[in-house]
């Protein structure tokens, strides 16, 4: 009896899997942040997108330079491209002449490691290693996105819901995954918060900003917080094309957020194995 009881557990999984729209059991134990309420889907894509990751500092001089280049690049790729600016290193520790303001974040850190970052401003297309390297100087942002684009196999659509829950200031995302193809590998999802218009100060270079080697008046945006949640599982077993997983998600506001209304809600997919983004998609709150 024993050993029957154990073989139809083990058939749960695949039961689970062959379903053509996946959704979670609110009967299961969910793992911190996976949640079961539910917000409507309001952001819907049937697009390939590109996620750019900005890693810079207010320290950094020709990370100013970077910024402007990825706002041009927003304004020539539009929703097709969703930009995250990473603070971190020793370029974004806080200094009483940046009034002690701290962008970093515990992932953000991890990632400078994970990516081998070695200098700022650099920049990470869809995580993809492009001769040999992650990193790719702001210069060739413009070149690897086009080609990311024009060539990346897309496999899946993010659809994305948000709500803003004010009684205790906690942000809840609904996402639909749909596999546009059959996919092996096991994925992960993240959900971040993103929070721009901040107004700060920022040390740059004398030949872009004249005589003046500190921006005081500075506009960051697309500034990654803290409390996001990073590689989840979003499925360990192959996915028949045609699937949807629905995930829904409850975040903890970063209590160094400025400004709830000038958030976003950046979610991507990446292969557990490669650390490649298969599809990204943002959300404004």
């Amino acid at each position: 009896m024993k050993k029957i009881l154990y073989s139809l557990l083990l058939m749960i999984p695949l039961l689970w899997i062959s379903c053509d729209t996946i959704e979670d059991d609110e009967k299961l134990a969910y793992p911190k942040g996976q949640t079961s309420q539910m917000t409507p889907i309001t952001v819907r894509s049937s697009e390939q997108k590109v996620l750019l990751e900005d890693y810079t500092g207010w320290k950094c001089t020709n990370c100013p330079r970077a910024a402007a280049k990825a706002t041009e690049l927003i304004s020539k790729y539009g929703e097709s491209l969703v930009v995250m600016a990473v603070h971190a290193t020793a370029f974004a520790s806080p200094l009483s002449s940046n009034n002690n303001i701290d962008f970093r974040t515990e992932y953000g850190e991890k990632w400078v490691s994970d990516f081998e970052i070695n200098g700022l401003p650099a920049g990470i297309i869809n995580r993809k290693k492009i001769e040999s390297s992650y990193v790719v100087i702001d210069a060739n942002w413009d070149n690897n996105i086009e080609n990311t684009l024009s060539t990346q196999n897309h496999i899946m659509n993010i659809s994305l819901g948000v709500e803003y829950k004010q009684a205790d200031n906690t942000i809840l995302v609904s996402c639909e995954n749909e596999f546009l193809e059959s996919y092996s590998s096991p994925t992960l999802i993240s959900i971040l918060v993103l929070e721009s218009g901040i107004i700060g100060v920022q040390r740059n270079s004398e030949e872009l900003y004249g005589e003046s080697p500190i921006i005081l008046n500075f506009e960051f945006n697309h500034v990654l917080r803290k409390n996001g949640l990073v590689d989840y599982s979003l499925s360990l077993l192959p996915i028949e094309g045609g699937n949807i997983i629905n995930k829904n998600y409850l975040l903890e506001v970063d209590p160094d957020i400025q400004d709830i209304t000038k958030c976003s809600i950046v979610v991507f997919v990446t292969n557990a194995e490669t650390k490649e983004v298969l599809q990204v998609n943002t959300v404004e709150l």
